[in-house]
């Protein structure tokens, strides 16, 4: 651990119902972001999901650069592998292709986020399992899904973002080229309609006892989060104003005498509110310019130099509680370190520590929802091939010569195993 790692309390496992997804298995091929996060959420839920890996290191996250490093795992594989079980199978193999049968046999759900062609050449695409596994919900994630022009492409949230038109929204009003995101919204939230759409599909097969495959792209995914955006040019042609949301005002970020807050102040009462018991400005309801939501909007840049002049004068703080007092939604921008310390976080016990076999401890996000009876079952994320042995004899029944075989061919990797595996 690092010296300045925060002291997280120690995750228990409560005594509880069986968690939702409890008995149903989930095959994953998934690596990087939207996959992982996505099967993240469904082993959380209480599914098994068995994670497959290369034998030649593994998910390429495990070392990934950018983050700390906590037993030899890089925090960026850590916080998307929670409660998965690691099995590191040689695809390219033959006998690593029937060790994957075999398992899909009794799996319930299989996600994959490789380009189209990787899986055809495997044999492992939806048109070649269907008839063999009539009942397996199979999800593919992709960039620009499994038909039209892109089918076979590859893709990452940010340029797929992009093309989505959600970056260019955050050009600023001067020219300046859009600024990166830090969080790769594109890919969490692809995650997200993944983890609803095989839901949907598990529960539609309760009904007629069918599978179906499931076809997520990032590139929906990012036009359908373009939302009312979206739908304002699609009534009128008109594209949308730049980083900017024209349905409130004041709206927006304000430097402060310390840094700087978010305030939302929607409709004319939080307005009067702000005016008489948070500015003290009450000349601003009988001045034409500002006294409504439309002449704020109509003469925005001479309000909002108004408003950047007041803020300054006091502390975030100052104006966080004069806001909340007077019923507007307002933030202080913190650091993400300050919010995952802060007093919200450990009221919700939003971070915690899990026990980890290299690491000793290592932290954990919850997922945002409580479940009253049957809550979210968090378990460590694991180690490479950790358990390779424990699928191969206790799930699919191979005997200890079979998997002896299996290793020395390089097929399967065991955790504890000295066998080179070819490339």
């Amino acid at each position: 651990m690092t010296a300045n790692r925060p002291d997280l309390p120690l995750h228990s496992r409560a005594e509880a119902a069986a968690p939702p997804l409890a008995g149903v298995r989930v095959v994953d091929f998934t690596r990087v972001v939207a996959g992982p996060f996505g099967t993240q959420i469904l082993a959380d839920l209480g599914a098994e999901v068995i994670k497959i890996e290369n034998p030649l290191g593994g998910d390429d996250t495990r070392t990934s650069p950018g983050g700390a490093e906590l037993g030899g795992e890089s925090s960026f594989y850590l916080s998307l592998n929670r409660g998965k079980k690691s099995v590191a199978v040689d695809l390219k193999s033959e006998s690593g292709r029937r060790i994957i049968l075999d398992l899909l046999a009794t799996a319930d759900v299989l996600v994959e986020n490789f380009t189209g062609a990787v899986m055809r050449r495997f044999g492992l695409d939806y048109p070649s399992l269907r008839e063999r596994l009539p009942t397996l919900v199979y999800c593919s994630i992709s960039a620009y899904g499994r038909s039209g022009r892109n089918a076979d492409a590859a893709g990452y949230d940010s340029p797929v973002t992009a093309e989505a038109g959600a970056l260019g929204l955050n050009r600023h009003e001067s020219g300046r080229a859009p600024v990166l995101g830090a969080i790769p919204y594109t890919d969490l939230s692809t995650a997200l309609n993944a983890v609803i759409a095989v839901l949907a599909a598990l529960r539609a097969r309760d009904r007629d006892g069918l599978g179906q495959h499931v076809d997520v792209a990032m590139f929906d995914t990012a036009v359908a989060n373009l939302s009312f955006q979206a739908a304002a040019f699609l009534a009128s042609g008109t594209e949308p104003a730049l980083n900017v949301r024209r349905t409130a005002m004041p709206r927006g970020v304000f430097d402060t005498a310390d840094g700087s807050m978010v305030i939302t102040c929607a409709g004319e009462k939080m307005f009067r509110a702000l005016c008489l018991d948070v500015v003290h400005r009450p000349d601003w309801l009988d001045t034409p310019e500002f006294s409504t939501q439309q002449a704020r909007i109509r003469n925005s840049a001479a309000f909002l130099r108004e408003m950047d002049a007041i803020f300054t004068r006091e502390s975030g703080a100052v104006w966080s509680q004069r806001c909340k007092r007077a019923g507007i939604p307002c933030g202080v921008v913190r650091s993400v370190g300050d919010a995952l310390i802060s007093d919200e976080a450990s009221e919700r016990e939003v971070v915690f520590d899990l026990p980890h076999p290299t690491a000793g401890r290592v932290p954990a996000i919850a997922q945002p929802y409580r479940l009253s009876r049957t809550p979210c079952d968090y378990r460590t994320p694991p180690l490479l091939a950790e358990h390779s042995r424990e699928v191969l004899t206790d799930l699919l029944g191979y005997d200890e010569r079979h998997i002896a075989v299996l290793e020395k061919d390089g097929a399967v990797r065991l955790m504890d195993s000295t066998q080179p595996v070819p490339e």
